[in-house]
């Protein structure tokens, strides 16, 4: 039986890394040519578009290895039933599911590895990618950080301290803004609920301003709205904006916890943090799904089979896990039931299948 599982498990890798290396040249091409004329608008140099592209490949990895499972899964089994080595396994007294657990160990495997990366590199590629596309395009390098759960942003002679962004909205929540003089001197400090972009000025709610006097005491006012004459526009906050994508498992949970504390909507957050866990388990059930398919038919599946179905699936299932994740940040449904709906769609499909095929 050990030369039974290296085999299959040989050929399963194998057909997993070559799908793997097609579809991310297929979609390192396809991101060049989108981006090309961009780059090459604002003059990018070749050692910034090579720091691009090559920041792009572990985001590209992680999205394409569940398609490259699926794939594997009805090419490997798919061929060998079509030169009749599955006929032989079972006449060998070899049940469908040793057939399968082989498949299904190295695809938990790669399950965990791709766990890893979601928290160990993924996160610091795409920020490494976003800051090359914004110096290029925007020619405005990072001007915040994000340290205790709070992005801090310094731009024209004033700091910003904001709890939530939301980009699509240019709506801001939980801010304390510091105005400086020339001489880096605090003139003022505001304190607001939220803050929205509205006929080109910002519009604080519920805000408390306190202004500092070069002599006296400070004065202290409050505000059910005030519009505020500043500098800068929702650009500068989208360009410093902390995306979830760049953002590992430890880092969201800490960040959830922090603002639900004070009070602020956490659902987009929230929903990233169980999506950690249930986009790359949709790995394992494309095996699931794969292994039924290629077994559903005497003669197998061939290879131009086994794409087109691996693009096709891959392609339902990305349409319904974004859309359940959608819904759960819009609160319609939970955040974990929206990270997990696809998956369970699909498994369930995937047990169909799999108790379908002949045994």
């Amino acid at each position: 039986m050990k030369i039974f599982t290296r085999y299959l498990a040989r050929e399963f890798l194998q057909n997993f890394f070559l799908g793997l290396a097609a579809f991310t040249v297929i979609y390192l091409i396809v991101e060049f040519f989108e981006r090309i004329n961009a780059f090459l608008h604002n003059q990018a140099t070749l050692k910034m578009m090579g720091a691009y592209f090559l920041n792009k490949i572990p985001s590209i990895v992680f999205q394409v290895a569940p398609p490259s499972i699926l794939l594997s899964s009805i090419v490997t089994l798919g061929l060998m039933s079509r030169h009749n080595e599955i006929m032989a396994m079972k006449s060998g007294g070899i049940s469908l599911r040793r057939i399968t657990l082989p498949i299904l160990g190295i695809v938990v495997i790669l399950y965990c590895v791709l766990l890893g990366m979601s928290e160990f590199i993924v996160p610091a590629a795409n920020q490494n990618v976003r800051n090359i596309f914004d110096w290029i395009i925007h020619k405005k390098k990072p001007v915040a950080t994000f340290k205790q759960n709070q992005l801090w942003i310094h731009t024209h002679q004033a700091i910003f301290n904001i709890q939530l962004y939301h980009p699509e909205r240019d709506f801001l929540e939980g801010i304390t803004l510091y105005r400086f003089d020339q001489n880096f001197q605090v003139m003022e400090r505001v304190d607001a609920r939220s803050a929205r972009w509205q006929d080109g000025r910002w519009i604080f709610s519920d805000a408390s301003v306190t202004s500092f006097a070069s002599s006296g005491f400070p004065v202290r006012k409050k505000y059910l709205e005030i519009i505020m004459a500043l500098p800068e526009t929702p650009d500068d906050f989208r360009i410093a904006e902390k995306n979830p994508d760049e953002m590992n498992y430890r880092d969201l949970r800490d960040y959830v916890r922090k603002i639900e504390r004070d009070g602020y909507n956490a659902a987009k957050y929230r929903c990233a943090m169980h999506a950690i866990f249930s986009f790359p388990f949709i790995g394992v059930i494309m095996a699931f799904l794969g292994i039924p398919i290629a077994l559903r038919k005497e003669r197998g599946a061939g290879i131009a089979v086994g794409v087109g179905l691996s693009i096709l699936i891959s392609f339902a299932y990305l349409v319904a896990f974004s859309f359940s994740l959608e819904l759960g940040k819009a609160g319609t449904i939970p955040p974990f039931l929206s990270a997990w709906l696809g998956n369970f769609i699909f498994a369930l499909v995937g047990v169909y299948l799999f108790l379908s095929v002949r045994h």
